[in-house]
């Protein structure tokens, strides 16, 4: 078929989940599933999309182990893998309107996550926004509204975590952030740290399948004596490593994880927000 053929229209890039993943090494040789909390997904052609959800949590005394030593089990069934307290995602298309932007955007608010005993969460809240007029640029424009990672406690130890939003606002497409990486020193040199630059071409790495990778956390501070902090990864020997606002970037794409975890293989606060005409 000729793509002249084909009736245009747009693709809308948009979801959200509290936490998924899997919980790794709950046991030796032990892996347990984490049933995705809140999760929504737009259609390409747009529309709404929201859960809402109050006190789930995941016990190992709901999990269905296979074949396991009796007294492994009898331990494993006291063990609370996570809780939350409340979980609210969306996302959602504005509705199109001739001559304007297409528009999506996407929440994932999440409130008192226990991570195990070791790790608590009072506030997760992620807000992206996509702004779209093809006839203008060729990408969309994404964007940040109100995010923030509150009240992260490892142990006894309250965390600050300080988020650069303005950059990625200012630089709204993966086109223009790379610009001013590679024109700015001083944009260079806070970014550096935080996202994996190809040492080839100056600019941002990318994976094969051209996936850029970074970090919206800048600072953070009240880390336990214990526990080493590299780019936006925590080390800490209790629980493991936690990954901090972790973005991957395509040029049609944001999508955000506020935390990650790789004591075992999960995330949570996450997002995602873009699209692109067809064809």
């Amino acid at each position: 078929m000729d793509p002249r053929d084909y009736p245009s229209r747009y693709l809308h890039i948009s979801g959200a989940f509290a936490l998924g993943g899997t919980f790794t090494h709950v046991a030796p040789g032990v892996d347990v599933q984490i049933p995705t909390v809140a999760p929504v997904h737009l259609p390409m052609a747009g529309g709404i999309s929201e859960v809402k959800v109050k006190k789930v949590s995941l016990n190992c005394k709901k999990v269905k182990f296979g074949p396991i030593d009796r007294k492994l089990l009898s331990k494993l069934k006291n063990r609370e893998l996570f809780s939350i307290g409340s979980a609210f995602t969306s996302c959602r298309s504005e509705p199109e309107v001739a001559g304007q932007p297409f528009r999506n955007s996407c929440v994932s608010e999440m409130s008192s996550l226990w991570l195990g005993d070791k790790v608590f969460l009072k506030h997760s809240l992620l807000n992206m926004q996509s702004s779209h007029d093809p006839a203008k640029t060729r990408f969309p424009q994404i964007t940040f509204g109100a995010t923030e990672i509150k009240g992260l406690k490892l142990g006894k130890s309250e965390l600050k975590i300080t988020l650069d939003l303005d950059t990625f606002n200012r630089y709204p497409t993966l086109e223009a952030l790379e610009a001013a990486f590679k024109a700015d020193p001083k944009l260079r040199a806070r970014l550096t740290p935080r996202f994996l630059v190809d040492p080839a071409t100056g600019g941002f790495y990318r994976n094969p399948s051209g996936y850029v990778v970074g970090s919206i956390v800048e600072k953070v501070e009240g880390l336990p004596s214990d526990a080493t902090y590299n780019g936006y990864t925590i080390h800490w020997p209790p629980f493991g490593n936690l990954i901090l606002g972790e973005m991957v970037i395509t040029p049609y794409m944001r999508r955000i994880s506020l935390i990650r975890f790789t004591y075992s293989n999960g995330s949570g606060g996450s997002g995602c927000s873009g699209g692109s005409t067809l064809p």
